[in-house]
């Protein structure tokens, strides 16, 4: 299967894809995995919010330079 045909941006569109997917993982993990050996659960401790703004950032920039 030749690929060298198709356009560049295609592979962005595909990293996005992959992010957004990995977006949905993230927020799969139960809530009592994420805070299990926390010593309180506040909010900012959850890392699925960390990574849900990290994996924004990431989809801004290949949206961004997608163009």
């Amino acid at each position: 299967m030749d690929l060298s045909h198709l356009p560049l941006s295609w592979a962005n569109y595909l990293s996005i894809m992959g992010f957004v997917c990995l977006l949905v993982l993230v927020w799969l993990v139960p809530r009592n995995i994420v805070y299990e050996n926390a010593p309180d659960q506040s909010r900012w401790r959850d890392i699925r919010l960390w990574a849900t703004i990290l994996i924004a950032f990431q989809l801004l920039l290949y949206a961004l330079f997608t163009r």
